[in-house]
């Protein structure tokens, strides 16, 4: 958890933005590593700006809200997965789960997964929901100089000193970055 919050847009420790509220939304969402373990590549998408979406233009990990459908949390972030991005999930192994995270700019609980596939996956993004598949080798995330602040306006609020990854010029922040700071911070643990 404490990976997380290095990464966290607000820097206050006020308790409303870390607090689910009684009526926040379950969600699931899955960091889906592939490729050789030498050389593993993580998968993020690119919202599509679906007016309805609260992070719409954004970049994450594939994921949404659990559906009566869903039999579990890995269910949810498996079926998500292969809604968004076109990749069967029976084809993915869940290697484990990283810490939940309350998203308060859209009320919801999120519960990350990660998986993996042996080869890179091919990609059928849904329009609607992706505007683009980025795979990021891992190599590339877990250097410093990628790491950054800046100003980020967002439903017309404006946040300084946003700490983010410059992903080639796109920016990654919020939810997903601290999300992904935890995956790195344990991945720099098992693999050194």
């Amino acid at each position: 958890m404490s990976a997380q919050r290095c990464m966290s847009p607000i820097q206050a420790h006020t308790r409303k933005y870390y607090q689910p509220t009684k009526t926040a939304r379950t969600a699931a969402v899955l960091a889906l590593l592939h490729g050789h373990p030498t050389n593993l590549q993580i998968t993020l998408i690119k919202r599509s700006n679906h007016p309805e979406d609260q992070h719409a233009g954004q970049i994450s990990f594939p994921g949404g809200g659990v559906d009566a459908i869903d039999q579990s949390l890995i269910a949810c972030a498996l079926r998500e997965t292969e809604e968004e991005t076109g990749v069967p999930c029976e084809n993915i192994a869940i290697l484990g789960a990283l810490s939940p995270l309350y998203v308060y700019a859209s009320d919801n609980m999120v519960y990350p997964f990660v998986g993996y596939l042996s080869e890179t996956p091919s990609f059928a993004p849904d329009p609607k929901e992706v505007a683009s598949v980025l795979n990021i080798p891992l190599s590339y995330l877990l250097q410093p100089e990628i790491i950054s602040t800046t100003t980020i306006e967002v439903r017309g609020f404006e946040l300084t000193n946003v700490p983010h990854y410059d992903i080639n010029g796109q920016i990654l922040w919020g939810a997903t970055a601290m999300m992904m700071a935890e995956l790195l911070s344990i991945w720099k643990k098992t693999s050194s």
